[in-house]
């Protein structure tokens, strides 16, 4: 009777592990919204953390989260000097195959230039991925043989976002969705089998209007953007009327040339330009037009001009005060045929709005002058021309910036940071990908493009209703968007934040998304966010950092917030948050409305220099962690 009992026991227990294993084929798992249904798992950590199972190195650069589907782990990598995919084993993490897609993307951003930032997905026997570029292709799951592939760009007109394609394919059905970014197909359908157009569907006229324009915009914004619920129509007549008066020219004052002070070069590292050997003044232009600096001490910045430092440098300080005209004159001597400077962070990103070098007596050479961020030549008040952009080391370009709106900040459109170089038009797409959700018996696909949050029917491509407050101005829109509780929610970083917003219908029939509340606290960046219980987990911050915080869903209310848990990526499973920190540590916290509780952290082994922005993933008992090219497989299943 022993062993009948044994064999029965052990069965039973194999077969509610194997109920409650669930692979994670996609971007944020099975139902994509970073929630996994396993359950056995550890509810507490070791003082170590949970055991390592395996680990595999040498899989090339890049963020994407791997996806896990019938004994494979899938994701992609730039690897000497191709964009590929590859297929490993969950067992012990052994690469099956690779596949390029193509030749590497040079990103011209810094951060996150490793490699491709999105996730594969699987569906059956086939395997979806989109490359940096554009390149959406379809694989065979088995060997990584290619079924057939299309271009964003090519295809569709799409316009390459700052940071590249990031976006995680939707299969709904028949369908792949996703977003070239392009007037016309700012979201395309298209059919899984051979890669065929289905339907696209066109960016607002709004959004292509503002899109197009040049009015110039600061891209450090941290005010809210403008914000517009409603059908999918004109704006408001208040948006309206904030849109016809509030496009006047912007105010720097203390000098004769205020348009010299508009565009600007921002978190640059260094500057260089081969000048004749000989003395110089050098005479470098600043005013802080940033809303988010409200005091002295809000931008600190150090400087080495040619071997001279400038420490602690504070715009606001210096001229006195924001949007100020200030030149900082530095006598300087070149004896190597290049003229430098480095820039040090302290406290924001140094900026810079022009650089003019003028040779002093007994040297031979011309006047150099250079406009920052400006996209051509510029001829000021005295017909001097100044020099397109160029000489900088990192950073970003912007063209400038608009007066104030609604909210006391800038009004919501421009190029700069999100959306282009020099003034060139700037992607419809974003770095979020789509989910599908339906209401009221129609299926919609939702989705946070660089100017909005929109639906658009999965018929036809028809758009339903958009609402622009959670699309920071500059573009930089990652994290996906989310639907529960009668609620759909989106946030963004750069000083905006989250809205969440209650579909009805007008009279008319039109859809019509009514926001509910707007909370400048959860300025998610890319981390994700996620609601348990009524209650709204996400990281607050950006590029300066944050941390975990808690919100009611349905008032936005704060909850609390928690310096001890650093502002990371999420996921869910059974009953508690695993919080990947951008430093590398991984955090077990049990969900609470009342305050942080941890159950667990570790320091992941071999952390490599690149923040940590990789998402974890949970798949049939086993944390995976990715750190470019090196993946960490944890042993999380309970043992009791």
């Amino acid at each position: 009777m022993t062993k009948p009992f044994a064999l029965c026991f052990l069965l039973t227990v194999l077969l509610h592990t194997l109920a409650t294993a669930e692979d994670w084929p996609q971007w944020q798992g099975p139902d994509r919204n970073a929630v996994s249904k396993e359950t056995g798992l550890l509810q507490q950590w070791p003082e170590a953390g949970p055991t390592l199972a395996w680990s595999t190195d040498g899989l090339g650069g890049g963020d994407t989260a791997p996806a896990v589907a019938d004994g494979k782990l899938f994701g992609m990598s730039n690897r000497e000097g191709q964009e590929i995919v590859w297929a490993l084993s969950e067992a012990d993490g052994k690469e099956i195959w690779a596949t390029p897609l193509g030749d590497a993307i040079e990103q011209r951003m810094p951060q996150s230039k490793e490699g491709p930032g999105g996730t594969p997905t699987v569906d059956g026997d086939r395997l979806y991925a989109i490359g940096m570029g554009g390149t959406v292709a379809c694989l065979q799951v088995e060997n990584g043989g290619l079924v057939w592939n299309r271009s964003l760009t090519e295809d569709f007109g799409g316009i390459l976002p700052t940071w590249s394609y990031r976006e995680s394919p939707l299969i709904d059905g028949s369908k792949l969705i996703c977003t070239p970014g392009s007037d016309d197909a700012l979201l395309v359908a298209l059919n899984k089998q051979d890669g065929s157009t289905l339907w696209k569907a066109a960016k607002p006229a709004a959004a292509q209007r503002a899109d197009n324009q040049s009015t110039p915009a600061s891209p450090q914004q941290t005010n809210r953007s403008e914000r517009r619920g409603g059908p999918a129509s004109s704006p408001p007549a208040m948006a309206q009327q904030r849109q016809a008066t509030n496009n006047g020219p912007p105010q720097v004052t203390g000098t004769e040339d205020p348009e010299l002070f508009l565009s600007e070069h921002w978190g640059m590292t260094a500057f260089a330009y081969k000048v004749p050997n000989g003395k110089y003044s050098a005479r470098l232009y600043f005013a802080e037009t940033y809303d988010g600096i409200s005091e002295e001490g809000g931008r600190v910045f150090s400087m080495n001009v040619e071997g001279i430092e400038i420490k602690d440098f504070d715009i606001w300080e210096r001229a006195g005060g924001p949007r100020k005209a200030h030149i900082e004159t530095v006598p300087i001597e070149v004896s190597d045929e290049q003229f430098d400077i480095t820039f040090t962070r302290q406290v924001e990103n140094p900026v810079i709005k022009a650089i003019e070098l003028l040779p002093r007596p007994g040297t031979v050479a011309e006047a150099i002058r250079i406009k920052a961020g400006q996209a051509s030549p510029f001829t000021d008040s005295k017909g001097q021309v100044w020099l397109a952009d160029t000489g900088f080391e990192g950073g970003a370009t912007s063209p400038g910036f608009v007066s104030f709106g609604r909210f006391g900040g800038r009004g919501r459109r421009g190029g700069g940071f999100g959306g282009g170089f020099g003034g060139r038009q700037r992607s419809g797409a974003a770095y979020s990908s789509v989910i599908a959700i339906d209401w009221e018996g129609q299926r919609q696909y939702v989705q946070l493009t660089a100017d909005t949050l929109l639906a658009v029917a999965a018929e036809d491509g028809k758009l339903l209703w958009q609402y622009d407050a959670p699309a920071n101005r500059m573009g930089i829109n990652c994290s996906t968007p989310l639907y529960q509780d009668g609620l759909i929610f989106a946030a963004s970083a750069y000083g905006n934040g989250g809205g969440a917003v209650k579909l009805t219908k007008t009279n008319g029939g039109e859809i019509k998304a009514e926001e509910v509340y707007f909370a400048n606290r959860m300025q998610n960046h890319h981390g994700g966010m996620i609601v348990i219980d009524g209650a709204l987990y996400g990281a607050n911050g950006g590029n300066e950092g944050g941390f975990l915080t808690c919100l009611d869903f349905q008032t936005g209310d704060l909850l609390w917030r928690d310096r001890d848990a650093p502002k990371g990526a999420l996921l869910f499973a059974d009953g508690r948050l695993y919080l990947r920190a951008e430093g590398g540590e991984v955090l077990l916290i049990e969900p609470s409305r009342e305050k942080l509780i941890v159950r667990g952290r570790f320091q992941q082994p071999d952390r490599s220099s690149s923040p940590a922005w990789s998402h974890p993933i949970i798949a049939n008992g086993k944390l995976y962690i990715r750190d470019q090219g090196l993946l960490l497989c944890y042993d999380i299943k309970s043992l009791d």
